[in-house]
């Protein structure tokens, strides 16, 4: 029950009222002549998450946020993604972070679902540099904490879970070529890392699948690699509206 409660509360409550907060915020900043740099102008056109899922009933697990997790709304959204998953697909998450997000993937998708997760060792050379203040997001004792302490709990949910570890800029995506019914990128915000992960990204969604992008309109580097793919590919990726998530379907 907890879980549903905070689902409900996640998209009927929090996302509305968040949504609002951000168009008073930027409304404000316009009249002012401030800048906000995790308030970015934003270019993608919005759609509502009701048409990225049909999934009404959505269920939460862990819903406090740490720095660095996404929103509660954004990870309802992401909850009812997963559940749309057909069974048998893979889910694949750039960025493991504390694996808040990774958690409610396995508990929401289909039994037969394989979640794999990426995340870069602290101690591992990249090919890009790291985007300024992210840096305490790989300097953790182990990916996936959030996960790990619900194993007991949960044991076929979180054995469904294949934590990967590795830079995602040279990590070898060719096994889960089109194999994907959702894929999240929530990696390093670099420019060169975003752009590298997207491209990734589209390449292991299957065709049907949805890959979905955090911190759009947040971090400067995201927001400039997502509107510069969607000017010159047109792609049809869309900004949910209320959040920092893009979406984005294969067809």
């Amino acid at each position: 029950m907890k879980a549903l409660y905070h689902g409900y509360f996640a998209t009927r409550i929090y996302l509305p009222l968040s949504g609002l907060s951000r168009r008073w915020r930027r409304f404000f900043r316009h009249i002012r002549g401030t800048s906000d740099r995790f308030l970015q102008n934003t270019q993608l056109p919005e759609v509502s998450w009701k048409d990225c899922t049909k999934r009404r009933a959505i269920k939460i697990w862990e819903h406090e946020k740490e720095n660095g997790n996404v929103r509660i709304s954004e990870l309802g959204i992401l909850s009812a993604l997963a559940a749309d998953c057909g069974d048998g697909t893979n889910l694949f998450e750039i960025g493991t972070f504390d694996g808040r997000t990774t958690l409610n993937f396995a508990l929401n998708s289909p039994a037969q679902c394989t979640i794999y997760t990426l995340d870069l060792p602290p101690d591992l050379e990249t090919m890009f540099s790291l985007a300024e203040g992210e840096r305490h997001m790989v300097d953790k004792p182990t990916p996936g904490s959030r996960y790990e302490k619900h194993r007991e709990t949960y044991p076929a949910a979180v054995g469904k879970i294949h934590q990967l570890l590795g830079d995602s800029a040279a990590f070898d995506y060719s096994p889960y070529k089109d194999s994907c019914s959702l894929v999240f990128v929530d990696g390093s915000h670099n420019y060169d890392n975003v752009m590298s992960d997207t491209r990734a990204a589209m390449d292991i969604a299957k065709r049907g699948g949805v890959v979905v992008w955090h911190d759009y309109g947040i971090w400067e580097d995201v927001t400039k690699a997502l509107d510069e793919l969607e000017q010159r590919e047109g792609y049809g990726l869309r900004n949910i509206s209320g959040t920092s998530l893009v979406y984005w379907k294969k067809h």
